[in-house]
């Protein structure tokens, strides 16, 4: 059973069904509680069958159905946004997906058509108990068994049933707002007769860790580090959910090196310490389909940044391929492309930040552009952007001066100015004055402006300036 990346496109277009829940189609409701009403037979009695939380599946045919006003749910009875044919039966529709840089592009895809509500709620309870072929248990997390609480159920389906970092906590929100929980978990037979109060055991409260996380795009890459053995590879991040499964380094052909490739970052609290802890997910193949893994980060040796704050104007060529990111590529960050560098119209841009990455012991350079309000990331390449700096002629000479009337209206630089990033400007020293006597080591000619300007240094101060000569005499 294949999923759509994110919700569906489809969910928000708005259509009109003409028929009831038991039939071809489904009556579109703007009202959440009618939408309650109505599926609450099917949703209780599937939910129950398969043993999941049945506020858990309402909330989640309310947000991928748009509460049942989806062209989708109306058209096709899906409720989940599920690709296909369901016995041969399928429709056509625009749907919204992300490529591997991140980037939201539209297509047309076909999708399960289902003759009843409870069809389609059955079709996914079979996917969440079974899982898919290649991890039959990457939904278990979800189960009644295993989740003590139909929160820990919402979480356990973030990052495995949708990529949304939000997903549990959406679902959350509208068990909360609605009281599905009380109106619909507390019935454990299989009918859904609302007559019922019986209600099912629970397990004493298990506190799992918190984890906040960031997609990225999926090809940037680390390496396995020398101690990546003394840690484990996992399913989910370790201690987030239930029933988290482990995979030996024995069942890989694994070495020190070896390149991997990351697209999701975990920012992992501990519900006690409060410490946090940084994870990856990681695969051992550039293809997407790959056998995916949460690694510990010391497990990994990743590119070191070295970040520099200071100012410069950066120039970008238009037409250029490549993409402008909300960190820099593959940085212990991890980087989400935002955009295509050939879509920024302007020629110049302020950059504010300049980072130096260190890769296999090759380094790059990245600023950190204004675009409009925002701020974003951009390799410096001379085929695609580079800063723009004043060209100086530099001569080694040595000689004494004094300062001028008129010094007081320069600055100290501790290099020329406009020359570098990390341009720092700098007081005049105690005692400073008309006369004063100075030294200067080294001499800068601006050739575009016939600027001249001198490296200076004060009787008794170590710290070397660079000043306009105006300021001398």
């Amino acid at each position: 059973m294949k999923r759509t990346k994110k919700w569906l496109l489809a969910a928000l277009m708005v259509g009109v069904g003409l028929s009831s829940i038991g039939g071809t189609g489904h009556a579109a409701t703007t009202d959440p509680q009618g939408f309650i009403n109505q599926l609450k037979s099917p949703v209780v009695s599937v939910a129950n069958q398969y043993k999941l939380y049945p506020s858990v599946m309402m909330a989640q045919a309310a947000l991928e159905s748009a509460w049942g006003t989806s062209d989708l749910t109306t058209q096709a009875n899906n409720y989940f946004g599920v690709k296909g044919s369901y016995n041969g039966q399928s429709v056509s529709m625009k749907t919204a997906e992300y490529d591997a840089n991140g980037k939201l592009y539209y297509t047309t895809a076909n999708f399960r058509k289902y003759p009843s509500a409870k069809a389609s709620m059955t079709d996914n309870a079979q996917l969440l108990r079974n899982g898919t072929s290649y991890n039959p248990t990457i939904y278990s997390g979800a189960w009644r068994e295993n989740a003590a609480s139909y929160s820990a159920a919402a979480n356990a389906l973030t990052g495995v049933y949708a990529t949304s970092p939000n997903y549990g906590t959406s679902l959350i929100k509208v068990i909360d707002q609605y009281g599905l929980n009380t109106l619909l978990d507390g019935n454990t037979g299989s009918s859904g007769d609302s007559g019922s109060n019986t209600t099912k055991p629970t397990k004493p409260t298990v506190t799992y860790a918190k984890a906040k996380y960031y997609g990225a795009a999926g090809n940037q890459t680390a390496r396995l580090s020398s101690k990546h053995t003394h840690y484990v590879l996992y399913n989910h991040v370790k201690g987030t959910r239930a029933n988290i499964t482990k995979t030996s380094w024995g069942k890989l052909n694994d070495y020190t090196g070896q390149q991997t490739y990351l697209d999701m970052r975990a920012v992992k609290t501990d519900p006690k310490s409060g410490k946090k802890t940084t994870w990856y997910r990681v695969r051992f193949s550039s293809k997407s389909t790959a056998k995916k893994y949460w690694l510990y980060t010391e497990g990994l040796t990743l590119p070191t940044v070295k970040y520099t704050k200071g100012l410069a104007t950066v120039k970008v060529n238009s037409g250029m391929s490549g993409s402008y990111y909300n960190h820099v590529f593959n940085s212990p960050y991890l980087a989400k492309a935002m955009g295509p560098l050939k879509k920024l119209t302007a020629k110049s841009y302020t950059a504010d930040n300049q980072a130096v990455r260190t890769q296999d012991g090759y380094k790059t350079i990245w600023y950190r552009i204004k675009v409009g309000s925002k701020k974003y990331w951009i390799a410096s390449t001379e085929a695609a952007a580079s800063p723009q700096y004043d060209y100086v002629v530099y001569t080694k000479t040595s000689g004494t001066k004094k300062l001028s009337n008129k010094y007081s209206k320069y600055n100290l630089y501790n290099h020329i100015k406009k020359t570098h990033f990390d341009q720092k400007t700098s007081k005049w020293p105690s005692g400073s004055k008309k006369g004063a006597k100075v030294t200067f080591d080294s001499k800068g000619v601006k050739t575009a402006y016939k600027t001249t300007w001198y490296r200076i240094q004060f009787s008794g101060n170590k710290t070397k300036y660079w000043v306009d000569a105006r300021a001398l005499q």
